[in-house]
């Protein structure tokens, strides 16, 4: 089985925090909101890098990173339909500036009010994290 290191960032604007919405029926965790994030390229860049350069790419905005959240793990079918273990490092970032636009691994990206995240399909990660952090 391989193992993946992904970043991603709980980004806030004010009340609100910025979800991507995954393709359809493509894994890992298809039609889910995600945090905006990716993969790390271990030899070539330190993890808070890789979570910026993610946001530019997944999301088009700038963000200032002002914290470190955790970590998780967790088992999904990557989109090749192969068995992952991911390993998640989750920073916190403020937005700075920049429309967000959803690039190919998106069908969109959302501004959701920190009080609705009960209300859109998170994926188990954020779910677990959401709730630790007391917001569902």
């Amino acid at each position: 089985m391989k193992s993946r290191l992904i970043v991603s960032a709980v980004i806030e604007k004010g009340d609100y925090l910025l979800f991507g919405k995954k393709r359809k029926n493509i894994g890992p965790y298809p039609n889910t909101w995600h945090l905006i994030g990716g993969g790390v390229d271990i030899e070539g860049e330190s993890c808070k890098e890789a979570i910026v350069r993610e946001i530019e790419e997944e999301a088009g905005i700038k963000v200032k990173i002002t914290g470190e959240l955790g970590f998780d793990e967790d088992y999904e079918k990557d989109k090749h339909n192969e068995l992952t273990h991911y390993i998640f490092l989750i920073y916190r970032a403020e937005y700075i500036s920049g429309n967000p636009n959803a690039d190919d691994d998106l069908t969109e990206l959302k501004w959701i009010k920190k009080n609705k995240l009960r209300e859109i399909l998170l994926n188990k990660p954020s779910i677990k994290l959401f709730k630790s952090l007391g917001y569902i």
